[in-house]
């Protein structure tokens, strides 16, 4: 039982230590989508439209990563309170 709540709580550190790299996460994928529609956007000729939609699947990649992220903490946080719960 020790042994389990010891690794819930690597876990939980290890998430963190991810949670708290999503500053960094955030801008960078909409940095790469805003590059990826400009590359785009100068080979097919389409200014601003690749650079748009691609800047918009940026954010939306963003935001994905953030959504995953909090599921895997509640997930974790159960896992804890069970846990709790049991002992």
């Amino acid at each position: 039982m020790e042994k389990e709540n010891k690794e819930i709580k690597a876990k939980k550190r290890k998430l963190w230590a991810e949670l708290s790299s999503a500053g960094i996460q955030f801008p960078v994928s909409i940095g790469i989508g805003y590059l990826i529609g400009k590359y785009l956007d100068k080979w097919f000729n389409t200014y601003p439209y690749l650079t748009v939609i691609f800047s918009i699947m940026g954010v939306a990649a963003a935001f994905l990563n953030i959504f995953r992220l909090n599921a895997k903490l509640t997930k974790l946080e159960e896992e804890e309170r069970k846990e709790k719960d049991e002992s």
